[in-house]
């Protein structure tokens, strides 16, 4: 019989180690969970693609552990440049250089870190890509690779890119199992069909951005928190769409005024 497996891709959720804490203004858990309130119907098993905390303490994964086990019981985490990969660790069980995970007999993840210690961009470390593609060469299901830093970035931004993105690329399009590639770093969302793979990033829970050429580079949009919801076929193949919250986000002189006030009531 065939079975569809429902993957619910989440990413960028930047909690913080206090609950009401904000991130640029954002509640990082109050969108997280507005989020996942929106998801129709209970997704067989989640991926969060980094960036789980913005400060790296282990109370902000403990938080995103209780927040998102409330969506399905199979959660599987990578770092992302904002994450401490010992702490994920200690606190998840996640954060390792590589992980491959079978979903059913037909889907397995392969979760890649492309965390590159005191830089924004990202890197796979050259070993772990050797890892990776000894993985993929041995993988008799459709794989899923999950990664934070886009390898097919649709910014050209240094910080945005994958610092040796064309020795990851040139892994992932020599190998004939992989369907997919899941990212995030960016905030916001994009599906990229490319050498018969599916690049699809993944917008933030936390906030979406938009990507300038000038020296800020980032700015917020008032685009809603989101995630997506993909359903994995026997065949290899993908469908993903959108899951939007219903939370109103707020303006930039709000998100001024609540900086501001959270910094005075912490001195």
């Amino acid at each position: 019989m065939r079975r569809v497996i429902r993957l619910a891709h989440l990413s960028d959720t930047h909690l913080v180690a206090d609950p009401a804490g904000l991130v640029a203004g954002y509640d990082s858990r109050a969108n997280l969970e507005a989020v996942l309130e929106a998801f129709p119907a209970r997704p067989d098993v989640a991926v969060v693609t980094g960036d789980v905390a913005e400060d790296g303490s282990a109370d902000a994964y403990h938080g995103a552990r209780d927040v998102i086990s409330c969506l399905t019981d199979e959660v599987h985490y990578v770092s992302g440049n904002h994450d401490d990969p010992s702490t994920m660790k200690a606190v998840l069980d996640a954060g390792d250089e590589l992980r491959v995970v079978p979903l059913s007999p037909q889907w397995s993840v392969a979760l890649l870190s492309s965390t590159w210690p005191g830089h924004g961009a990202g890197c796979v470390d050259p070993d772990t890509l050797e890892q990776l593609r000894d993985a993929l060469a041995r993988a008799t299901t459709n794989v899923l690779v999950c990664v934070h830093h886009p390898p097919l970035s649709t910014c050209g931004y240094p910080y945005c890119r994958t610092e040796n993105s064309s020795e990851v690329m040139q892994v992932l399009t020599t190998s004939p199992q992989i369907r997919g590639v899941l990212s995030g770093h960016l905030h916001r969302r994009f599906d990229v069909p490319y050498r018969g793979i599916r690049f699809l990033g993944a917008p933030s829970t936390c906030r979406q951005l938009k990507h300038w050429r000038t020296p800020t580079h980032f700015a917020s949009t008032p685009a809603p928190p989101a995630a997506s919801l993909l359903q994995l076929h026997d065949d290899g193949s993908i469908v993903n769409r959108y899951v939007f919250a219903d939370r109103r986000q707020p303006r930039a002189y709000r998100r001024l005024l609540s900086q501001t006030w959270q910094q005075l009531a912490s001195r």
